[in-house]
């Protein structure tokens, strides 16, 4: 009779621990994996540079693309640093057999502008938020996500700059990278004006307006393109702010910050 009872004791504790096992396996097949870590030499090429993934995890794959589509199994595996030479769109995404695969990892890569020679500004960042000086936006540096990145200009009034070249160039377009984060009250510029010439007397103007955010709007870094098509030595450049914090924000009725990173002349 006892030594029913001791098998029987071991038969649950047996049941007892295969249960448990298999709702910790259960668990762990819930929890997503952390995004992989990038870090590349510059995200502005010129004639190359090198972009690096980690993630550490064992067991761990890395699979990315460059050309901007979403990552699957099926695409390059991750295995050393990559050496970058052309501008492009890199997504990065981790798989483990355990776990649930991780969110995407994306870096842009620029080509390299036209120099800028000086800039002169006509209104000012915040005090809080002014960069490492006043060629932040020029220094071929990208910002982090996080607004307090040293790299972003804050700026909570319309931000006025002129821009001046050694000698008259052709430029395409004008690049001005921008931060989007609802939580913070950084909103996207509502518009952006640029004055051009190459003899300080004809001007062209262009202007290009962008769509007000939609409720629910992620962080995220973005970039505005203004095309300029025609040989300039000089940019007068208005980004302005969008005038009051939409009705769906906690923060309606106020001002909208605007943060910049960098201002591209592209040729």
């Amino acid at each position: 009779m006892k030594l029913k009872v001791i098998l029987s004791l071991l038969a649950i504790l047996l049941f007892n621990c295969e249960k448990k096992s298999e709702n910790i396996f259960l668990q762990s097949g819930d929890i997503r994996i952390a995004q992989p870590r990038l870090e590349s030499t510059n995200q502005f090429i010129d004639s190359s540079t090198y972009l690096t993934a980690s993630l550490k995890l064992e067991g761990t794959k890395i699979y990315y693309t460059s050309n901007g589509a979403l990552p699957t199994q099926n695409d390059q595996e991750y295995t050393e640093p990559i050496q970058v030479k052309t501008p492009g769109v890199y997504k990065f995404k981790a798989i483990h057999p355990d776990w649930k695969e991780s969110d995407i990892s994306e870096i842009v890569f620029y080509e390299k502008g036209i120099p800028i020679d000086s800039i002169i500004w006509k209104s000012n960042p915040h005090q809080r938020y002014s960069g490492t000086g006043k060629f932040t936006l020029s220094n071929n540096k990208k910002g982090a996500l996080n607004f307090q990145d040293p790299q972003w200009l804050g700026f909570d009034t319309i931000a006025r700059a002129s821009l001046y070249l050694d000698r008259p160039e052709f430029v395409n377009s004008l690049t001005i990278g921008y931060l989007s984060d609802p939580g913070s009250w950084i909103f996207p510029p509502e518009s952006v004006t640029v004055q051009s010439t190459s003899d300080g007397i004809i001007y062209k103007d262009k202007t290009v307006v962008l769509t007000p955010l939609d409720k629910g709007s992620p962080a995220t870094m973005k970039t505005i393109q203004v095309p300029i098509e025609d040989v300039i030595n000089e940019l007068h450049i208005e980004v302005k702010n969008v005038s009051s914090i939409p009705q769906w924000h906690e923060g309606n009725g106020t001002k909208a910050w605007i943060f910049m990173d960098e201002w591209v002349l592209n040729k």
